[in-house]
């Protein structure tokens, strides 16, 4: 394949493979332009164009990344910068890796903007940059355009400028374009970008409109083959009238899911903030989002969480153009129709009883201590959820050999006693009489036990708690003990799959993975070996649930 040189130019001024093609190009139509470095002015003045403004006033950037990196350079040399919060984190993260001067704003109660701070600080530091994202990201919100262009007007009594994120805002219902306001304005720059709402992200293209004095200090600063070509031609073709067609599509079909999405969170009892982007952003009690993000990745689905205090309770999800797969995940997460509860340890305190069995048990057939450490250690490795067969395991380990038969005989001796005056006696509940209360009046959610003791110490368990209504699968009711699914799987059956299970050791946590259940740990001191068995939470105890079932309907 040779250069088409239609042209009649000779090019060996830039040391470019100019005369003869690298024969690979040929699966690209304009594979004989690849040779050349790429040049950005045709598509800069084709955007100019859209927007009735001089291709002075327009740069393309490889993504909006490389537009926010030249901005902190900027920052640095010549400004102060002001960020509201919460704020995406490049900019968080580039002011402080720029070692930026940064006045941040912090946000009102609901995760908003606080634009009366805002526009104080602006009125008092002069020659600064302030960062304004509209719809914001994280939350979506989109600041009025009357309180942008107040920004913007006291910015430049003081010789500052505004930059203007607007990533998102192809998916806004805003009616005016921001575009307009550079009619008027000399201290603003608009940042967009094909990344989002155009779903093109892989090109990493976006570009900035703004005064020429401003623009100018960005090109300045920019690589000069900063874009691929094929990036370049397959933006010029998207940016056309047909090519904008898809994009409205898209976007109309986003906000109607969004409709549908926020309708159904606020039906159980959410408030997502008023998003203008392509995600929905709200709260969750402590510890929940962790629960969902963790169990819609077991599910391969990811979303957003965040690691800085201010949002760590928070979830951000992208909005899908189908919600099938999405809604039935998010529901269990937030809206269970079965919750499972194993007894010991989680409902009931077994540390005097079953704990100090197993002890007592190995001490009498071995003659010889063991302590909670060598429990909890086969514990963590599953399977030992039946104290008769951790029992015997530890007798293994000290080189006794017994029967399980045997094993079980001592330990009921131990535990019962005679007439119940064992250590059975030293149980006590562990849920409190506010949950048990709330259990009762949560509607569309079953509730039930789900134990390794024998039948008739799990109804004594029962009675203890004051849960008898409570559907209980016993070790009896089961062929296969824990690990096995095998008990919660027939509560699934008779109620909804749509299940959580809430246990303080391996074995539940595993149960719960195999069941496809949202898996609640219960503990304090064996939070890894939880995590690690599958937790998508470990609570310290199965009152902190409180919260969580409160938005359920009651």
């Amino acid at each position: 394949m040779t250069f088409d040189n239609s042209s009649g130019l000779l090019k060996l001024d830039f040391n470019e493979r100019c005369d003869k093609v690298n024969p690979v190009t040929e699966f690209y139509p304009g594979g004989n332009k690849l040779c050349l470095y790429p040049k950005r002015h045709p598509l800069e003045q084709q955007i100019a164009q859209m927007y009735n403004l001089n291709p002075s006033q327009v740069l393309c950037t490889n993504g909006g990344d490389e537009a926010i990196m030249l901005l902190m350079r900027i920052i640095k040399e010549t400004s102060r910068l002001i960020l509201p919060l919460p704020a995406f984190s490049q900019y968080i993260e580039g002011g402080k890796s720029w070692s930026i001067k940064t006045r941040f704003v912090k946000p009102l109660k609901d995760f908003s903007i606080d634009m009366k701070s805002m526009l104080a600080i602006t009125r008092e530091t002069k020659n600064s940059v302030s960062i304004v994202t509209r719809p914001n990201n994280p939350t979506g919100e989109l600041v009025p355009l009357a309180q942008l262009i107040e920004l913007i007007e006291v910015a430049n009594e003081n010789n500052s400028w505004v930059f203007l994120d607007e990533a998102y805002i192809e998916f806004s219902q805003q009616k005016m374009d921001t575009s307009l306001l550079l009619e008027k304005f000399e201290n603003l720059v608009i940042m967009r970008t094909l990344s989002k709402a155009y779903g093109l992200a892989g090109i990493r293209l976006g570009y900035l409109l703004g005064a020429e004095r401003l623009v100018e200090k960005f090109r300045q600063r920019c690589l000069p083959f900063n874009i691929p070509q094929l990036s370049l031609d397959i933006a010029s073709k998207v940016l056309t009238q047909t090519g904008r067609l898809d994009l409205t599509d898209y976007c109309q079909i986003i906000n109607e899911n969004k409709v549908e999405l926020n309708n159904w969170f606020s039906s159980i009892g959410l408030k997502p903030t008023a998003s203008e982007a392509n995600f929905v952003f709200f709260e969750l009690p402590n510890g929940q989002a962790k629960a969902v993000c963790s169990f819609l990745s077991k599910n391969n689905i990811a979303i957003r969480s965040f690691e800085s205090s201010e949002l760590s309770n928070c979830v951000r999800i992208t909005i899908p153009s189908q919600l099938d797969k999405l809604m039935p995940l998010l529901k269990q997460c937030l809206q269970p129709e079965l919750i499972c509860m194993d007894m010991d340890g989680v409902l009931v305190n077994v540390s005097e009883s079953y704990d100090l069995c197993v002890i007592k048990t190995v001490e009498q057939l071995s003659g010889k201590s063991i302590d909670n450490e060598s429990m909890e250690r086969l514990r963590s490795q599953g399977g030992f959820n039946n104290e008769w067969i951790l029992s015997q395991r530890l007798l293994s380990e000290l080189g006794f050999e017994i029967s399980l038969d045997r094993v079980t005989e001592v330990f009921q001796q131990i535990y019962l006693g005679e007439s119940q005056n064992g250590l059975c006696q030293f149980e006590s509940p562990i849920i409190k009489e506010r949950f048990k209360r709330l259990i009762g009046n949560v509607k569309k959610c079953e509730f039930a036990i789900v134990t390794g003791r024998p039948k008739e110490e799990a109804i004594t368990g029962q009675n203890l708690i004051g849960l008898t209504q409570l559907e209980c699968i016993s070790l009896n009711d089961v062929e296969q003990p824990k690990p096995s699914p095998e008990g919660i799987n027939k509560l699934q059956q008779k109620y909804s799959s749509l299940s959580w299970m809430c246990g303080d050791n391996v074995d539940d946590m595993q149960v719960a993975v195999a069941s496809n259940s949202l898996a609640v740990g219960i503990g304090t001191t064996n939070r890894d070996s939880l995590y690690s068995a599958g937790a998508d939470i470990v609570l310290d105890n199965i009152n902190q649930l409180e919260k969580w079932l409160c938005r359920i309907e009651i």
